[in-house]
């Protein structure tokens, strides 16, 4: 299953973490966004990833799962690299 993930982290060394693990999931489209293709098992790994690297009184994971129609209907509108981000 397709989900997109939107992150709002307040500390810089807490972001650094939370897009560098995500990394390890996904491809990353935004400055603050992933797209990843994970299965039930990935999915709670990233999960439980993502709880143990933020804070969460201050900082802001979104998770949005997107079945396969639905991502590959998904408009991208401007410059895209096909290869993803290397931000």
């Amino acid at each position: 299953m397709y989900f997109v993930v939107a992150y709002d982290i307040t500390q810089d060394r807490r972001r650094a973490r939370v897009m560098s693990a995500l990394k390890n999931f996904g491809r990353r489209v935004q400055f603050s966004v992933f797209e990843c293709d994970l299965d039930a098992a990935r999915m709670a790994e990233l999960r439980k990833s993502l709880e143990g690297l933020i804070d969460p009184r201050r900082d802001k994971v979104h998770i949005y799962p997107l079945c396969g129609s639905c991502f590959f209907r998904a408009e991208r509108l401007g410059v895209e690299d096909r290869r993803g981000m290397d931000l």
